[in-house]
Parts: structure tokens; sequence; C-alpha cells
């Protein structure tokens, strides 16, 4: 099966926020583990680390309409329960939660990829429409405007948490569009995630690349090693 983007036929990109756009400095690992020492637990990095992914991975609180359903409110219910997993020996877990979500909600604690500017800038002079799309959470807002790389580029940002569905969801993808104006066929979606960038998006219509930065690629997957290649592979087909 040819599961190439065709080109001819885009008009507009999602590109997905933390591990495609931007990334937390210090790291997620670093941030937990500090959380921790300011209550006097030391913990290795690798172990938070460990910890991280498998409770990031769990969906460990549902909306009220069920599996990948969310607002702002069961967002903020469902770090709570990441950040307890994390860190269950913390004397004080909502002292941890609190000082965690302000960190991450601090545009100073993260960085955009380098790549990150020049792409969305060359994306928007090849006369294509750009989106955020973020699992994020209404935080995202703050983060972006306080990135100058990506706060004069950026069109629009779409976040789970304001639609009422995450990825891989369809409605997550479907209101992605309607932002931009375009119908799905016309829309690339682009994410380090396989499973919510490139396989949910190709079910709810659209086109998809995987970013493998550290050039990990998969079979039957498109997939780019940096944001600049985008507009090369467009080039090439036109």
């Amino acid at each position: 099966m040819n599961t190439q983007p065709k080109w001819e036929r885009i008009q507009g990109i999602v590109l997905d926020a933390v591990g495609t756009l931007i990334k937390p400095t210090p790291s997620v690992s670093e941030a937990y583990t500090e959380a921790a020492a300011r209550q006097g637990v030391e913990l290795a990095p690798e172990l938070v680390r460990g910890r991280f992914h498998a409770a990031f991975r769990g969906d460990l609180v549902q909306g009220a309409d069920g599996v990948l359903s969310t607002d702002e409110g069961v967002e903020r219910r469902r770090w709570r329960a990441i950040v307890a997993r994390v860190l269950p020996e913390a004397p004080d877990p909502d002292r941890a939660f609190d000082e965690l979500w302000d960190h991450f909600g601090r545009p100073e604690s993260w960085r955009a990829f380098p790549d990150s500017a020049p792409a969305v800038e060359a994306i928007r002079e090849a006369g294509m429409r750009v989106c955020i799309g973020s699992n994020f959470d209404g935080r995202l807002h703050r983060v972006v405007a306080g990135l100058p790389e990506l706060a004069d580029v950026v069109e629009a940002i779409v976040v789970s948490s304001e639609v009422g569905y995450r990825k891989p969801h369809a409605a997550f993808f479907r209101a992605a569009c309607e932002r931009m104006g375009l119908p799905p066929d016309r829309v690339l979606s682009v994410g380090d995630d396989l499973e919510n960038d490139v396989h949910g998006a190709r079910r709810a219509g659209l086109s998809a690349l995987f970013l493998s930065r550290r050039g990990e690629g998969v079979d039957d997957v498109p997939s780019v090693t940096d944001l600049t290649a985008l507009t090369a592979l467009r080039g090439a087909e036109a």
C-alpha cells in the first residue's frame, strides 16, 4: 500500500507539539527528580524516567464521554495521578503536583527544536496552513506565546482539552481540520508518536508523516528525521 502523502493535495499541516516542535528543558525526569529532592527524597533519574513512561502511557483518568475524552479538569486530574505514580515516596504529593504543573506551564521550561521555526516559516511560504495539534492542555498557549521562535509564526493551536478528545481520537483531527478550514484529505499530520500522530490521523482521513529524530524508521510508514525535510519532500514531487 502506498502511504506516501500526495503533496499536490496537501494544503495544511498539523504539527505535534512536544517532541516535534518543542522539548522540556530540563528533561521530564530531571524536573520530577528535582521535585522529589525538594522534599528530601533522592531518586535516580533512570528510575523516574521509567516510571513516567509507564504512567504516561496509561489512561489513568478518563472524561465523562469515555476513552480519550478530556477537558481541562480531566487533564489536571490525569497529571495529578501521573505525578503520584512517578513520585510515590514524596511526603507531600499535592505540593509535588502543584510545583510540576506550574513548571511545565512556563515557557522557560521549554525549548523549540532548532528546525521548528525554519520549518514552519517554509511551510507558510509554500502557501500551506499550519496548526499545532497537541495532547497538551490550555497551558500550551502560554508556552508557545513565550517562545519567540514560534510565537510569531504559528497560526493556530488546537489542544485536546479544548476539543474534548485526545489524539488519536478522530474528533481531535476533525477539530484541527476545521480550525484550518480544510477537509481531512487536504491535511498532513506530522509528529513523533506513531499511534497518536500517524495511525490516528490516517484513520481520520488525513495523510501522515512520522518524525523520527533518531532516524529509526518503521516499515510502511513514511518518515522524516527533521522538520525542514517537509518542504524538501514537497518540492521533490512538485
